[in-house]
């Protein structure tokens, strides 16, 4: 049963039941790999979406997107959308790799109970505004996601394409098994409640008091058919990884070293920055200088990092490198690097 820790804040009026944990944080964040597939869809479904290509543009080459402009993006794309379906259209497109290094952890669990713990533990490095626990109930398996946040406007779309999701990551495991289990949504029944029961490959029910998917315990020890417990180990190494990192992610500098190394955008000016962060360059400068750092800093140290991680873990040239880096003339590299390091490019490589 659920611990007697947890406590929970319900609104009656719209069904809403959010769960109060050490883990809430005011600034819940989203991968902006799940809004980069709404985009792709949303184009493919031919919506309109130019209108809003600057908020797009504001957070291009970032890993996350604050859960509330995730909230406006996407309640943008619904009402472009004559579609009432559109989560559960959606997530018909949502891949096992779309959950990034969870979804490849996922991918090689051992069985159904390893890749259940597995989401209850690392969902968050996908979306933080949730919580997802499993707990036994009898003979069954309850998967249970809380709310930590406020989701309106977006709250029964964010449910469908959440749900089906995850009954695509049960059905890859456990294969046609998927129909024994169910599952409940936490709102009244939708007039698009047929397209429910048409494309979800399990029995369904509405106006229930959480969201559930409810799995016979028989099932979990399935075995998944692509286990490897070794790519399973190092795939939990880096959501451990990407946890630690999003406990930090809010702050400036951090922002700005993902928006270089995740783009592998080391050739970035400071006005190209502030643009991206959309924050003046005089505030961008002054609030680093709050943080006695400045980007000239920022950006050297991840050159550094990057040109040290290149020359030990790679062949790619040393004028190869020097251009990944930004430097126009390899010569330039080479007395940055040696002002780092101690020595040039190439003795640092030969002697490591």
């Amino acid at each position: 049963m659920l611990s007697n820790h947890s406590e929970y804040h319900c609104d009656d009026a719209r069904r809403t039941c959010f769960k109060v944990t050490d883990k809430m944080t005011a600034n819940p964040l989203s991968s902006v790999t799940y809004l980069n597939q709404f985009i792709r869809f949303s184009r493919e479904q031919g919506i309109d979406i130019e209108d809003i290509s600057a908020k797009l543009l504001a957070i291009q080459g970032q890993d996350f997107v604050a859960f509330e402009d995730f909230k406006l993006l996407i309640s943008d794309i619904m009402q472009k959308s004559d579609e009432a379906w559109l989560g559960l259209h959606f997530a018909e497109k949502v891949q096992i790799s779309s959950h990034g290094s969870l979804g490849f952890a996922l991918s090689h669990g051992i069985n159904l109970n390893e890749c259940l713990a597995l989401i209850s533990r690392y969902y968050q490095t996908r979306l933080q505004a949730i919580e997802i626990k499993g707990f036994i109930e009898h003979d069954t398996y309850l998967l249970t996601i809380f709310e930590t946040c406020d989701w309106h406007p977006i709250r029964t779309l964010l449910y469908e394409v959440l749900i089906s999701s995850l009954l695509n990551v049960i059905e890859y495991i456990i294969g046609h098994d998927v129909h024994q289990c169910s599952v409940s949504f936490p709102y009244p029944e939708p007039e698009w409640a047929d397209k429910y029961h048409e494309l979800i490959p399990c029995p369904v029910s509405f106006n229930q008091h959480s969201a559930t998917i409810s799995i016979p315990q028989a099932l979990l020890s399935i075995p998944s058919i692509s286990a490897n417990s070794r790519s399973v180990d190092l795939a939990k190494s880096q959501c451990d990884i990407e946890l630690n990192r999003l406990s930090h992610y809010h702050t400036l500098t951090d922002k700005i070293t993902s928006l270089i190394e995740g783009g592998q955008n080391f050739h970035l000016n400071l006005d190209e920055v502030a643009k991206h962060l959309n924050v003046s360059k005089s505030t961008l400068s002054r609030r680093l200088k709050q943080k006695d750092t400045s980007y000239k800093i920022i950006l050297e140290t991840l050159k550094k990092q990057e040109a040290r991680n290149l020359l030990l873990n790679s062949e790619i040239s040393i004028e190869a490198i020097a251009l990944k880096l930004g430097y126009e003339d390899h010569s330039n590299f080479g007395r940055s690097f040696k002002r780092w390091f101690g020595c040039s490019p190439s003795i640092y490589r030969q002697t490591h």
